[in-house]
């Protein structure tokens, strides 16, 4: 990698749409051991804005990007659709791959994804930044801990109310990687399989189609290890983003629109339940202080990439890949065969 000479990942993005301007663009100019170095997208209205936000030189073509000796690795967030072969162009070009939820529109281009990357030797890391979200860390710690006793089931919506007027063209149809359960469910049903270190074995869901297809969901998911789940998904309804764990020895919810996990456990004394404190951990802390300046502060997009980054400068840790990716494909095709047969689909690993 050219960047290695200096010990600094060069970074280019690809697509520059919403996520990237607001996320992905930024936040590649400030990580550590990493350098932003340039960005394409074909929509001049999108490079012009990129332009302005960062000042690196941004491209029409991915190709062009690719093509750069001091793009070491890029990030991928163009439209769903576009995904997996803008992921297979990088590792094809031998570039590391940040590529943004979820891994591709199918299992059948997903798997193209993992081939390719097998060929290329490079990493390919999976946008599922919730994992790395202080609350979310938190949560999970708590449950691998046994704080809840054995899980016994799981509630989850997310929901992000968006007009078709102010939704992308491509998120419309489920054709060029639209609706709810690749938009939205991709990161749940991820976040189940971490949590519960578990995968989903049958899967029971419906869609609706009121605005734009596949704009509402609701899937009832039953994991291998006995777990039972419901979830509800809409881009019609406000905004909601929690899960609810309910074990034998209380009740954990996350919210990620809230400050803190929420434990749940029996009266000492007497008949009902009572909140139980639990200590916030160090990440959990600078979260708190970063939201007394930006109260809707996103962390996870961040400690994400820098993650990223970290692995490819030889740092160990865990970072969601190319299986996380596809098995939440597997999970997402099955629930639109159910909703298309009326009945409960095993799900079918890959």
């Amino acid at each position: 990698m050219s960047g290695r000479r200096l010990g600094v990942i060069g970074l280019g993005v690809i697509g520059c749409g919403s996520i990237a301007y607001w996320m992905h663009l930024r936040i590649a100019q400030r990580l550590r051991g990493a350098a932003l170095v340039a960005a394409a997208d074909p929509d001049p209205a999108a490079r012009k804005r990129a332009k302005r936000l960062t000042g690196v030189p941004v491209q029409e073509c991915a190709e062009e990007l690719l093509a750069r000796a001091d793009v070491d690795a890029v990030i991928v967030s163009g439209p769903t659709h576009l995904h997996a072969e803008l992921a297979i162009a990088a590792c094809a070009a031998g570039k590391h791959v940040y590529v943004e939820k979820p891994l591709a529109a199918s299992t059948a281009d997903g798997a193209r994804v993992v081939d390719a990357a097998a060929r290329a030797g490079v990493t390919v890391a999976l946008g599922f930044n919730r994992r790395f979200h202080p609350l979310f860390e938190q949560a999970r710690g708590i449950l691998r801990d046994g704080q809840l006793g054995r899980v016994r089931a799981v509630q989850t919506t997310f929901c992000e109310a968006v007009l078709p007027d102010a939704m992308p063209q491509w998120k419309r149809r489920r054709a060029s990687g639209g609706g709810v359960l690749l938009d939205l469910a991709s990161h749940h049903i991820d976040l189940l399989r971490w949590f519960l270190g578990d995968e989903v074995a049958t899967v029971d869901a419906s869609l609706d189609s009121e605005l734009s297809e596949h704009d509402g969901a609701r899937m009832q998911l039953s994991m291998r290890g006995g777990v039972n789940v419901q979830s509800w998904f809409s881009c019609r309804t406000a905004t909601s983003d929690a899960l609810e764990v309910a074990g034998e020895r209380g009740t954990l919810r996350v919210d990620r629109h809230r400050p803190a996990v929420s434990l749940r456990v029996p009266r000492r004394l007497g008949y009902g339940v009572r909140t139980a404190w639990v200590v916030p951990p160090a990440a959990v802390a600078a979260w708190w202080l970063e939201r007394l300046v930006r109260p809707s502060g996103e962390p996870s997009y961040r400690r994400a990439l820098a993650a990223f980054v970290g692995v490819l400068r030889g740092k160990a840790g865990p970072l969601p890949g190319l299986i996380d990716g596809m098995r939440a494909l597997e999970v997402v095709e099955a629930a639109e065969e159910s909703a298309r047969r009326g009945t409960r689909v095993d799900v079918r690993a890959a």
